[in-house]
């Protein structure tokens, strides 16, 4: 009798500890499992989005400026007589034209240009042949240098009306106040050698 209790007591303890076992099982499964465990799941981390900065519009080419356009040069027209000779150097005679012209200086040089262009048969240039070196225009003083082809030479009454349709050609302007004419550069005391040549000739 005393060995069936013992047997009792022997099972009732080994189901006690059965069912402790048991239960600290249950409650191990129970409990969270640690950093290590494998069935906690990591928080995610949410990304945000980063904002893209736009680009800076690149600033747009200053427009070059325009070129200045160049002053147009004025051009005047003055209505003059250019002094010629008849055909047998007995008188002068008059062709009226229009000189187009920016400056005084230029208006010189043009009517020197067509006192030597003839006009007709009776009206004839005496400075035809003569070369033309240099016109300048300076207060009033008109610097006519020039150079006489052997061709070009006269008597005394040719010489005097090479030097007349000159002065009235020229002395016509108002601006012009004097002519000083000179022969390859040098002052010379006659033209052609039949008439004394002033320098300057005088506006009368």
């Amino acid at each position: 009798m005393f060995s069936d209790m013992t047997t009792s007591k022997t099972r009732g303890l080994l189901a006690f500890i059965v069912l402790s076992c048991a239960l600290a099982g249950c409650g191990a499964q129970d409990k969270p499992l640690g950093n290590t465990g494998t069935s906690m799941e990591e928080p995610t981390a949410t990304v945000m989005p980063t904002a893209t900065a736009s680009p800076s519009p690149s600033p747009s080419p200053s427009p070059s400026p325009s070129p200045s356009p160049e002053p147009t040069a004025v051009i005047n027209e003055r209505e003059a007589i250019i002094y010629l000779t008849d055909a047998e150097l007995l008188a002068t005679v008059e062709n009226p034209v229009v000189i187009p012209y920016e400056t005084e200086e230029e208006l010189v040089k043009e009517a020197v240009a067509a006192l030597q262009q003839d006009a007709g048969e009776n009206a004839l240039s005496l400075w035809k042949p003569i070369e033309i070196k240099a016109v300048e225009l300076a207060d009033g003083l008109v610097t006519l240098d020039i150079h006489i082809p052997d061709e070009a030479r006269l008597g005394a009454p040719g010489e005097l009306l090479v030097i007349e349709t000159l002065q009235k050609t020229l002395f016509q302007f108002e601006f012009v106040e004097s002519i000083d004419v000179l022969v390859d550069g040098e002052a010379v005391e006659s033209l052609m050698g039949h008439v004394d040549l002033e320098h300057p000739l005088h506006k009368e």
